[in-house]
């Protein structure tokens, strides 16, 4: 299975659970994990350190910041204290998530599950700016 993650991994536990379950599931194909919400950056780091924990290579590209409708109601990432600790990438492509998730959409047309976790602020931006998109994944969840 094709899978985009869009996650706001960081502000609890919840998000870097159901990435570290895709991770070990020989099923998922994990196309690139996209970051939203508070401090994008700080998040990505995250999901590089559980990828590289689990051994996985996957494109991770920081998204948006704040929500279409206003500020953020997680500006902060309270669990990127523990990234001293852990071995993860620090810098990432100057790609736009919502380029990246449009492309990875597009080169494999209804076989993506877009996976959205976060605030749908990526998916909105997706789906205004590549209105293609949507008839083009194979499910939303």
């Amino acid at each position: 299975m094709k899978i985009l993650f869009d996650t706001d991994i960081g502000s609890d536990i919840d998000d870097a659970v159901a990435l570290a379950y895709l991770l070990a599931q020989p099923c998922a194909d994990i196309l690139g994990i996209t970051t939203v919400s508070g401090q994008p950056l700080e998040r990505a780091k995250l999901a590089s350190a559980i990828c590289k924990t689990a051994g996985k290579s996957v494109p991770i590209i920081p998204g948006s910041e704040d929500r279409l409708d206003g500020p953020t109601r997680q500006p902060n990432v309270q669990q990127a204290s523990v990234l001293p600790n852990w071995d993860h990438d620090t810098e990432f492509t100057d790609q736009s998530a919502v380029d990246f998730m449009a492309e990875a959409i597009r080169s494999n047309p209804n076989e993506v599950t877009l996976l959205a976790v976060g605030p749908m602020t990526n998916v909105a931006k997706l789906f205004t700016e590549h209105p293609d998109t949507p008839a083009l994944l194979k499910s939303l969840h």
